[in-house]
């Protein structure tokens, strides 16, 4: 199981739901990439989140990494998956909106 890091969306217009992210593994202690984020399909992420990788969302703030919520994969009625952000115990905190767009 490896570590990714999303610090980059593309949302459709249409439905306002993330169709792409920047995404890469990374140290979850350092938060450095381990390899050049990459352009991918959300099913791509989705899929690997069930195959047992963890990922989470990723912000610069004044120059440093932080990790935001971790990431879920979500169904969606027309059977194509999705992904969105896990908020423990209903706190409020960044979300799939708040990426920087790709």
């Amino acid at each position: 199981m490896a570590t990714y890091a999303i610090d980059g969306v593309r949302i459709s217009s249409s439905t306002d739901r993330v169709t792409h992210v920047r995404w890469a593994p990374i140290d979850p202690r350092t938060h450095d990439w381990l390899s050049p984020p990459q352009i991918a399909e959300v099913s791509d992420v989705a899929n690997g989140i069930r195959s047992g990788n963890i990922v989470y969302s990723l912000f610069t703030l004044g120059g440093m990494r932080f990790l935001g919520p971790k990431i879920k994969a979500v169904p969606h009625p027309n059977g194509i998956d999705g992904i969105d952000t896990e908020v423990p115990d209903g706190s409020v905190e960044k979300s799939m909106d708040d990426l920087p767009r790709i």
